[in-house]
């Protein structure tokens, strides 16, 4: 069959009954209804050869199948297709003949193109004519010999190259699990899946906080891809391996990492090669090293604007900036696909308004992460800050229970559950080929709420969402409608209302009137209802008493954050020049550290003369006044990381000291170093008399 009619046969195996139309493949493809019924026709003739019924188009324009459909078996014959069966477009020939030329250094006759592609010879001279066009801006030539044939001069550099550009012809293909790329891929032996080197590059991203933009992503890890199944030819085992890593950048190590998890050796004329494909295509200017605590007070004062207009407590939505904060480390360009919030969704704010005030504050994270963001990334924002809005009206959404299914193959449906646990909470029941699904879901004892699947499976009693391998924005909206519409309301849950109680009983502490005996009981109380705050502090294991600042007279925020780091300067835990990056770094982005009421974190990176990983607090009754007259501080933390540790529980902790503002005003009724400490790893006071 030809690429159209294979196109056409998938979508229709794909989708449910009467869910398509002959006049929708007619709009896509822009051909008339005799087109269309000629390409049915070669369809059924495929059909045949597999012992199926029919295809017939109805008079209201839907598809209908003469007899039962065994999907499982069509699909699978599908993708077994020879290039007989299926019918080559010129550009893919074209494909074809390069690919060959790349991977065969001798010379190669157009007679055995001509019986390999099922063509004329004349059809294989035109094709070999608009190779050598496609050729000219790159530095291949081919060489024709009238008794040899013809063969590719080419070097492996250059090979690379090539190579990348044709799998980008094919990337659409790759991306859906195409019958063209089966057909390339198996005529070229790849050895290493796309997909599993994609797999292991979004962990190096994640590891090393490294954020892509995804077409630059796609390209890098297609280069890869290349890289690893096409060995140089000429000198393979007789380059050097890579020894000297210190010398090596981020995206050097990219091809190490990959290296590694593929076990095979990288050359230093493989680093050498992908080094000049990076900077040739100035691929450097679209990579970034993001500090995770900044990046979490950047989010944190991107959220704090929004909600000053909103006034619905975001940035007290710990689930919020945790997501946002793995969203846009993350973030990539989702393409065309549209991204929309549920319609008709009795939301308590203005949607409009939201994602006006999203598009307002955008700057903030685009200074930030050196990039701006697309209208489909904000409106991925909004989404996340709709959630949560959901979720502070005491809605909540249950953790799901799902079941993946694939074609036949594990390696993609594993794939697809480590791309599901980057987006959603689910509970993964099972990964099952779709053969047996059936059978597999029968013995379940557990409950499933829905399926994913990548192919078109009937399953009566469960809700199926089809999806791609590779899941787009509109993969991931089809499956947050399904967990919206799963959201229940009930009451409080019993963490919180254990919180509010332990409020109370703390405003009672706050009552001078509030005898001595019954202070003690309720202090008592306290302490039993409350976890072991040793346990529990991730501030304890870095804060030292002597690492507490007492400042009494006013002074500038500049002076503020030197005072407060100089502990850690004398202790030998910073270099000086840690100290004024955390300055300049509020010069660049503003009061973003002010992360929470009267509570600043001054930070910066890991590069910036870091010792080792360290603590320290300023206090300061009077206050402190930032550039912004409503930014009044009174404790001033500093924060050193060697980038070693992931310290956001810490970084929540210190939040966390801003938004109880009794707990603040506990803190700054101390009057020694001890005393802070324990008001801060404790949350009380150990002396009676500081009531």
């Amino acid at each position: 069959m030809k690429r159209r009619s294979t196109e056409i046969m998938q979508a229709i195996l794909r989708s449910k009954e009467n869910d398509i139309s002959a006049k929708q493949f007619m709009s896509r493809y822009d051909i008339s209804r005799r087109t269309l019924k000629n390409d049915i026709n070669e369809i059924n003739d495929f059909l045949k050869t597999i012992s199926m019924e029919e295809i017939l188009i109805t008079e209201d324009g839907s598809f209908k199948f003469g007899g039962l459909l065994d999907r499982e078996t069509v699909e699978k014959n599908l993708y077994q297709m020879d290039m007989y069966m299926y019918k080559l477009s010129p550009e893919e020939r074209q494909i074809y003949i390069m690919l060959e030329l790349i991977a065969n250094p001798h010379y190669t006759t157009m007679h055995r193109f001509a019986e390999e592609l099922y063509v004329s010879r004349i059809t294989i001279m035109s094709d070999i004519d608009a190779v050598k066009q496609i050729l000219i801006p790159s530095d291949a030539e081919l060489l024709l010999d009238s008794g040899k044939g013809i063969k590719l001069s080419c070097s492996y550099e250059a090979s690379l190259e090539l190579l990348v550009s044709l799998y980008k012809k094919i990337a659409v293909n790759i991306k859906n699990d195409g019958y063209f790329q089966r057909l390339m891929l198996d005529k070229m032996k790849i050895q290493y899946t796309f997909s599993e080197l994609f797999s292991y590059m979004q962990d190096y991203m994640k590891i090393n906080n490294l954020v892509f933009i995804e077409d630059i992503f796609y390209d890098i890890v297609l280069y890869l891809f290349a890289a690893f199944n096409f060995r140089e030819r000429d000198h393979a085992g007789t380059d050097k391996l890579v020894t000297e890593k210190s010398k090596l950048t981020n995206i050097d190590h990219m091809m190490l990492y990959a290296g590694y998890m593929l076990e095979v050796p990288v050359t230093e004329k493989m680093i050498a090669c992908f080094r000049t494909y990076i900077e040739k295509n100035n691929l450097y200017s679209f990579v970034k090293t993001v500090d995770e605590v900044e990046l979490y007070k950047i989010i944190m004062f991107f959220v704090s604007q929004i909600d000053q207009e909103l006034r619905l407590e975001l940035t007290n939505d710990d689930k919020l900036i945790d997501s946002l904060l793995m969203h846009i480390k993350s973030m990539k360009d989702w393409g065309n696909y549209e991204v929309e919030f549920p319609k008709n969704y009795d939301l308590p704010m203005n949607y409009e308004l939201l994602e006006t005030l999203v598009e307002k504050y955008s700057y903030i994270l685009e200074s930030f992460l050196s990039y701006k963001l697309s209208t489909n990334m904000k409106k991925s924002i909004v989404i996340h800050i709709c959630v949560a809005v959901i979720r502070n009206r005491r809605y909540y959404i249950p953790k799901l229970s799902i079941v993946i299914v694939c074609p036949g193959s594990m390696a993609t449906g594993k794939y697809l559950e480590a791309q599901i646990k980057n987006y959603f909470d689910f509970e993964i029941a099972g990964v099952l080929a779709a053969g047996e699904v059936v059978s597999e879901l029968e013995q379940m004892e557990q409950k499933i709420d829905f399926i994913l699947s990548t192919v078109h499976i009937e399953a009566d009693q469960y809700k199926v969402i089809t999806v791609n391998p590779f899941l787009t924005m509109k993969d991931l909206n089809l499956i947050q409608k399904e967990v919206f519409q799963s959201q229940k309301q009930i009451n409080l849950p019993a963490e919180k209302k254990k919180k509010k109680i332990l409020e109370d009983l703390e405003e009672l502490m706050d009552d001078d009137r509030l005898p001595a005996e019954i202070y003690d009981k309720i202090e008592s109380m306290l302490m039993g209802l409350k976890k072991d705050p040793e346990e529990e502090s991730a501030m304890a294991e870095l804060l030292n008493k002597e690492f507490i600042t007492i400042h009494a007279a006013p002074c500038s925020w500049k002076e503020a954050i030197r005072r407060s780091a100089k502990p850690l300067e004398q202790f030998g835990y910073i270099e000086p020049r840690y100290t004024q990056e955390a300055i300049e770094k509020v010069e660049e982005y503003g009061d973003y550290i002010v992360v929470s009421q009267g509570v600043a974190l001054a930070h910066a990176g890991k590069d910036s003369g870091v010792i080792q990983d360290g603590l320290s607090v300023l206090v300061s009754k009077e206050g402190i006044c930032f550039r912004k007259e409503q930014h009044q501080v009174n404790l001033v933390f500093c924060f050193a990381s060697t980038g070693e540790k992931e310290y956001l529980d810490l970084i929540k902790e210190i939040v966390a000291v801003g938004k109880e503002q009794k707990r603040l005003k506990r803190i700054l009724k101390c009057n020694t170093k001890e005393e802070i400490y324990h008001a801060l790893i404790f949350d009380r006071v150990p002396d009676s008399t500081q009531r």
